[in-house]
């Protein structure tokens, strides 16, 4: 199924964009294969990938123009998206560092920044030596930048999804 991009322009400037992995505008770090397997991830759990200003750390959840902080690049992360729920209600970013064990300073990092950190093996698209490393949102914080931004950008570009398998 072909999907649009949700475009950001109406935000202004420092513009963000959702991307549907049936979009032509889907693309993720690696090879073909590691796209197609990002991109079924994607279509499973209805997740849009975030593009715009520092869309490879926290500081995109906040919605920030750029990031210039050390910090969120001496943490552990590899290989990182952000993400957004298919109703925009939620987003996390997803790294793909290659270690055994969530590193403590990205502990740290999630934790100064009031976000839950967490493995789980679904999220293991990226490769198998590569530990799938969420950083997510608490549903009892209030409305994020990114979240406000995205509710916006899909009440006025709407997203289809394909129809859950009717045969099963």
């Amino acid at each position: 199924m072909k999907q649009h991009t949700a475009d950001g322009a109406i935000l202004g400037p420092g513009q963000c964009s959702l991307v549907p992995p049936g979009s032509d505008d889907f693309s993720v770090y690696g090879g073909a294969e590691t796209v197609r397997r990002a991109r079924e991830w994607a279509l499973t759990h209805q997740y849009l990938l975030y593009r715009g200003p520092a869309e490879k750390c926290v500081h995109g959840l906040y919605r920030m123009d750029s990031c210039t902080f050390s910090a969120c690049t001496s943490v552990g992360m590899d290989h990182t998206q952000i993400w957004v729920q298919h109703d925009g209600r939620s987003a996390f970013l997803l790294t793909h560092p290659y270690v055994d064990e969530i590193p403590a300073p990205l502990s740290v990092y999630a934790n100064m920044h009031g976000l839950r950190v967490d493995s789980y093996s679904f999220d293991g698209w990226y490769a198998d030596q590569a530990l799938p490393i969420r950083l997510t949102i608490p549903q009892s914080w209030p409305l994020w930048p990114i979240e406000r931004d995205a509710v916006l950008l899909l009440h006025t570009q709407p997203i289809e999804w394909p129809e859950a398998d009717a045969g099963s």
